[in-house]
């Protein structure tokens, strides 16, 4: 039978653990009590052996016609009841022996005689036949106890005692142990049954909560325990991924109703534009306007779609860069040629500026990254400060080199950015106000700073903007060098 949950795998476990560790406690305890019991009735043997020799020393006229081998009949004396007690002499021949064993002889071998003369007093358990022959059911242990006269052996003692006193208790432990280690597994079973419960209803608890959190009940989340336990930090590990799942729902409706926005909105024109000039003939000059216009917002729908697929395949990985050795001063100065034309239209200029640490100038920053990204990246970023820069200002983009990473600033005068709205200047589709909307006189798609910040990041750099509402924004870029413990900066050409 395979065992699925975890609860009955712990249960399980317990209980064979339990059990086996209780078998062999029980085992042991069986084990030692059985030969203390041994040791103490072999024990009582011996004091008995002890107590008749003392009994036979007291007797002087008895000890000495047993010495003397005076006496040629058995002696019957009384030594209490369940003791079978026999005195021989040295040869075997039985001098005295209990009331009890009536004309029966206790054994004495060759090899327990020989024993007991080497000054060993000899335990046995003698054979059932023998036992039979002289009390019926039963066994009998017997100690052989030698006395000794100036060294001299003179006589032997011999006391036999019914084990069945001692085998009475042997079978009440075990009945004992065969009854209470069952009941105690058992037990313990159920004590398991009961821990795993208490300790699993939260897990059952989270996983209910968890399975009735779906896309239209994300707001949801797990109760966390006041205790600092696996539990409680299991709760809040997963109550922070439904924060984050959360949001990335959020964002990907945001995304999804913001793109049908974007692309609704040139789709709106392009069709209005169409129809109208389809309603009436009209000149070809007319017709000439509609189609530039047309051609326009196709154009804006598929930069819009380009950029879509930009960040689709940069959140999937798919947007492979070829990260070469390349001139940043050379990046730079080649965006600000490719946007000069454009800033010329409004009589704005752009200022190239190269600075290192002590103001001043040098040339060639190198660093690994892919040239058509980064170059992207600067115009993007031009365009947008042309965008929002008075007429007659000028753009300045400085590149101060450093020891390990080189910075860019793009600094402009312009409208600037709203306090609040420069905590989500990053966000897609996100543009702060009406002359930054689609309706405004600067139209976006709105992605481009998110792109931007993406691909900087790639390039193991940052990306940060500080603006002041009126006054203007600088676009700060850190970028590492492929430089360790100068600038890299070669010498100026002659």
């Amino acid at each position: 039978m395979k065992i699925r949950t975890i609860r009955t795998k712990i249960i399980f476990l317990f209980v064979v653990i339990f059990g086996l560790t209780l078998s062999v406690f029980s085992g042991a305890l069986y084990f030692l009590y059985a030969r203390q019991s041994a040791q103490n009735f072999d024990l009582s043997l011996s004091n008995d052996a002890l107590a008749i020799v003392g009994m036979v020393k007291g007797d002087s006229f008895l000890e000495q016609e047993i010495i003397s081998g005076l006496i040629h009949q058995p002696l019957q004396a009384n030594f209490g009841t369940n003791r079978y007690v026999q005195v021989i002499s040295i040869s075997g021949n039985v001098i005295m022996r209990s009331s009890d064993l009536k004309n029966t002889a206790l054994p004495v071998t060759p090899d327990v005689l020989a024993l007991a003369l080497g000054h060993h007093q000899v335990f046995e358990t003698l054979d059932r036949r023998t036992t039979r022959a002289l009390i019926g059911e039963g066994r009998l242990r017997m100690v052989t106890y030698p006395v000794f006269e100036d060294l001299m052996p003179r006589y032997l003692v011999q006391v036999a005692a019914n084990t069945a006193t001692l085998e009475q208790s042997m079978l009440q432990l075990r009945l004992l142990l065969f009854i209470s280690v069952p009941l105690a597994i058992l037990a313990a079973a159920l004590g398991g049954l009961f821990i795993a419960k208490k300790a699993f209803d939260p897990i059952d608890k989270i996983i209910r909560t968890a399975r009735s959190i779906s896309a239209e009940h994300l707001d949801r989340r797990l109760e966390t325990g006041k205790v600092d336990d696996e539990v409680t930090r299991l709760s809040g590990t997963l109550n922070a991924m439904f924060d984050r799942i959360e949001e990335a729902f959020r964002l990907q409706k945001q995304f999804t109703a913001d793109a049908s926005h974007e692309l609704k909105t040139p789709l709106t024109i392009l069709l209005g534009e169409i129809e109208v000039a389809l309603a009436n003939p009209r000149k070809s000059e007319d017709y000439v306007k509609i189609l530039k216009s047309a051609v326009e917002e196709i154009r804006r729908i598929t930069k819009i779609v380009d950029e879509l697929l930009t960040i689709a395949r940069l959140e999937s990985g798919q947007l492979q860069m070829q990260k070469l050795p390349i001139r940043l001063d050379e990046i730079l100065l080649d965006s600000v040629s490719k946007t000069s034309a454009y800033a010329s239209r409004r009589s704005i200029g752009i200022n190239f500026e190269i600075h290192d640490a002590s103001g001043e100038e040098s040339e060639e920053v190198i660093l690994e990254g892919d040239e058509d990204k980064l170059l992207s990246v600067f115009i993007n970023l031009l365009d947008n400060a042309i965008k929002y820069s008075s007429d007659n200002s000028l753009i300045r983009v400085v590149l101060i080199p450093g020891r390990d990473s080189a910075k860019v600033q793009i600094i402009d005068r312009g409208i600037g950015i709203a306090p609040e709205d420069l905590p989500h200047i990053f966000d897609r589709f996100y543009r702060a106000d009406k002359s930054r909307s689609s309706e405004g006189a600067h139209r976006g798609t709105g992605l481009g700073l998110s792109i931007s910040k993406y691909l900087i990041e790639a390039h193991g750099g940052s990306l940060s903007i500080d603006s002041v509402k009126g006054e203007g924004t600088t676009v700060n870029i850190q970028l590492p060098t492929r430089r360790e413990g100068r600038p890299i900066m070669s010498p100026p050409k002659a």
